[in-house]
């Protein structure tokens, strides 16, 4: 294993597609096809990767807000991320870095809760989160149903979330931040006894092992992985399953050759790839929703502009 990088030199790409782990083969396979039917060279510089590899965002740790030309043209990033911080959400959405990008089905513009309504930020995927509960280490307590009887349950340092010391799954410190207050940032912690990569928390689900967590909070993606394991629960959580975004950013003044790219990521081809891999486009999982009634938790753009993200999240990390 090479050393990881985890800064970007932002000035070296023109597009920069920072993908979940579940995605990021077939969306590179399904890119390079693209690059080679251009009808031209390809004059613009790509990286399409996992963005495991890339922990950091180049504004995270610090104050500094990245001018237009500094960025690449096109960005696709996990997460609730540095680009949804209040200070560059203000410079970026008052200079015009970026222009909307519409989905248009059969005709039909699409609008609900995940469209920006300043027309910035456009969600390509919905990573959600639901809990694994492991039945072998349940000793006759109930099951939460939601994350505020999780909150309120007796199952201290016996819950996993992503992430270790220090950074934590952003989303879910949100939206639980969102919901219950301090007051339910402080119950959690003392319900979190594991960090670590949803893989690990799969492999070991519902065999009994000790040491290992009672509920996991996991993406679906990783959660449906456990659904012929009869030691195991999935909990859809009634508030809903905590929603970590895909978005792409496009710039506003992209050639023709780049219009490619934005077509490509916003195709029927890319979104069935992400609907396979259980993080489908908002339109496919609103219409799943109204068929089987399950929610979905979004922080919402209120509470992006209403908050400091940047600065909120090392002050919801530190309590843990």
């Amino acid at each position: 294993m090479g050393k990881m990088k985890n800064i970007i030199d932002k000035s070296q790409y023109d597009v920069l597609g920072l993908l979940p782990c579940p995605i990021k083969v077939p969306i590179e396979i399904g890119f390079d096809e693209m690059i080679n039917n251009l009808e031209s060279e390809c004059d613009f510089k790509y990286l399409v990767e996992g963005n495991a590899n890339y922990e950091v965002m180049w504004m995270d740790e610090s104050s500094y807000i990245p001018k237009k030309e500094e960025l690449p043209k096109i960005i696709i990033s996990a997460g609730v991320n540095s680009f949804y911080r209040k200070d560059f959400r203000a410079k970026a959405i008052e200079e015009k870095y970026f222009k909307e990008v519409k989905s248009i089905e059969d005709g039909k513009l699409i609008e609900n809760d995940f469209s920006d309504p300043k027309g910035n930020y456009y969600i390509i995927a919905l990573n959600h989160l639901v809990m694994a509960v492991d039945l072998t280490k349940l000793n006759n307590r109930n099951i939460p149903t939601s994350w505020g009887e999780l909150l309120n349950s007796s199952f201290k340092k016996e819950v996993a979330i992503r992430g270790k010391r220090g950074k934590y799954c952003e989303t879910t410190l949100l939206a639980i931040y969102k919901d219950y207050g301090m007051d339910g940032i402080m119950k959690l912690k003392e319900l979190v006894g594991f960090g670590g990569h949803p893989a690990e928390m799969v492999k070991n689900a519902g065999k009994g092992i000790e040491n290992s967590p009672t509920i996991s909070v996991i993406p679906y993606f990783y959660a449906r992985l456990l659904k012929n394991n009869k030691n195991v629960k999935i909990v859809w959580p009634e508030e809903g399953a905590i929603v970590s975004p895909v978005t792409l950013l496009v710039q506003n003044d992209i050639s023709n050759m780049l219009e490619n790219v934005v077509n490509y990521f916003t195709s029927e081809q890319v979104q069935n790839v992400c609907k396979d891999a259980a993080l489908p486009h908002p339109m496919y999982y609103l219409e799943y929703l109204k068929e089987n009634n399950y929610k979905l938790n979004w922080l919402g753009w209120d509470f992006i502009s209403n908050n400091d993200i940047n600065k909120l999240l090392p002050k919801l990390n530190k309590c843990f």
